[in-house]
């Protein structure tokens, strides 16, 4: 920042940190939270105030895909990181499946100075690389999974289901040395091969092939079992059925180093969402019933879920303006992804400081776990890395993505992004 920021009287949301529940100021200054206290003066500094506002340590999102290199009309990792911004987060996941994919170490440095160059340019958010967990993301072949750890992967995925058993089996027995996470999409897709959306009493009406849970549940327990079996840690990037956890909540009682993640749009929309077949909701994991969705917000309520993610996937209007059918698998969740989950945990009974209170901590110390990175907080000395927000204001989506497959709003939905300040750089929304 060029100038430094005095943020009055915001309330901090930092549970294990020093000013956690406080209403304070907070002095930012040459990238850095220069003071906090309850009442400063710093007439140097730009003053911003917003009545009733929170500052939490910066949201992460755990999973976003920019579509660079390959396909930049849709997305590319500056707009990408421009909507993150926007959307609160200071950090993103980026997944690797792009084309070509980053399945090398001079893929993931590529990731690394594309984030630096749109830091560089204002940008206040960064890419996290991910890497494949297999040469060319086929599945066949390991790929060089400590080299790129080495290089700044930050977790190793396909994205896309691990059908061999062996592949998954010696990516665990890898992960004990680079310690990195092993990601996996929990999905079977020879059930009901063609299926597009979830199997129920929607699909029949509507005469689609639907995808039964059970491709879900069945890939859940085997990988399970091969964790056991292997060793090593499991993440599965988007869980979407009721028994996924529960079977997983009842793992991490047993022991096993497993972590799941479910999508923002996940906690809001189920399958009659799609009637008038809303391309727009086609989602590869499905949106399944509204007691799925129940499920998935109190497994965020209690814990059992580590991450909500936006699993921005953006789409072009060439590609987006299509019949259902042929409608593309994602949603250019990001803008409003905080909004989405946050209506949702709310819709399923949970106070508003309960909705709150797990929600961020699903944005910032659950992928702090999962992607191994420092635990940051809110106070005297620290880099800055903060989301600045007012839970209970009006959603207003501040978009920067270049898709426009975004999500279909809900009128009276709450969560407002006021800013977000990382390292030297900050975007503030306007008044």
């Amino acid at each position: 920042m060029e100038q430094a920021v005095l943020l009055k009287s915001v309330r901090v949301h930092d549970p294990k940190g020093p000013w956690h529940n406080q209403v304070v100021d907070v002095l930012l200054d040459q990238g850095q939270i220069a003071d906090v206290a309850a009442n400063l003066d710093a007439p140097q500094a730009t003053s911003l105030h917003v009545e009733g506002s929170t500052l939490s340590v910066g949201w992460i999102d755990g999973q976003a895909h920019f579509r660079e290199p390959g396909e930049e009309t849709k997305e590319g990792i500056a707009s990408g990181l421009n909507a993150a911004a926007l959307g609160g987060f200071t950090s993103v996941a980026v997944l690797p499946s792009t084309s070509p994919c980053v399945d090398h170490t001079s893929a993931v440095r590529n990731v690394l100075a594309l984030s630096q160059r749109a830091h560089d340019l204002g940008i206040p958010s960064t890419a996290l690389p991910m890497a494949c967990l297999s040469e060319g993301g086929h599945g066949q072949q390991l790929s060089e999974m400590h080299d790129m750890s080495e290089a700044g992967a930050v977790a190793f995925t396909d994205d896309a289901p691990q059908n061999r058993v062996s592949m998954l089996q010696r990516a665990l027995t890898y992960s004990e040395v680079h310690g990195k996470v092993v990601m996996d999409v929990p999905l079977d897709r020879d059930f009901n091969t063609g299926g597009l959306m979830h199997e129920g009493l929607v699909s029949t009406e509507m005469g689609l092939i639907g995808i039964p849970s059970e491709a879900e549940t069945s890939r859940v327990a085997r990988n399970l079992d091969v964790l056991r079996y292997a060793g090593g840690r499991l993440h599965f990037s988007v869980v979407t059925a009721a028994e996924s956890v529960n079977l997983i909540r009842e793992a991490k009682k047993e022991g096993l180093k497993v972590t799941c993640a479910t999508t923002a749009p996940h906690l809001i929309y189920c399958d009659e969402d799609l009637r008038n077949f809303k391309g727009t909701l086609r989602v590869h994991s499905p949106f399944r019933s509204a007691e799925d969705r129940e499920s998935l917000c109190q497994g965020v309520l209690d814990g059992t879920i580590d991450m909500v993610v936006s699993d921005h996937r953006p789409e072009d209007l060439e590609h987006h303006d299509v019949e259902f059918m042929l409608s593309p698998e994602g949603i250019a969740s990001l803008p409003s992804a905080f909004a989405l989950a946050l209506t949702g945990l709310e819709a399923s009974g949970a106070s508003h400081d309960q909705a709150v209170s797990a929600l961020i901590a699903a944005l910032t110390t659950g992928p702090e776990h999962v992607l191994s990175l420092d635990q940051r907080h809110v106070e005297q000395g620290a880099p800055c890395d903060l989301t600045w927000f007012k839970s209970n204001h009006p959603h207003t989506p501040h978009s920067g993505t270049k898709g426009v497959n975004l999500p279909p709003l809900r009128e009276g939905m709450q969560g407002h992004v006021l800013g977000v300040f990382k390292d030297a750089r900050h975007w503030v929304a306007q008044s």
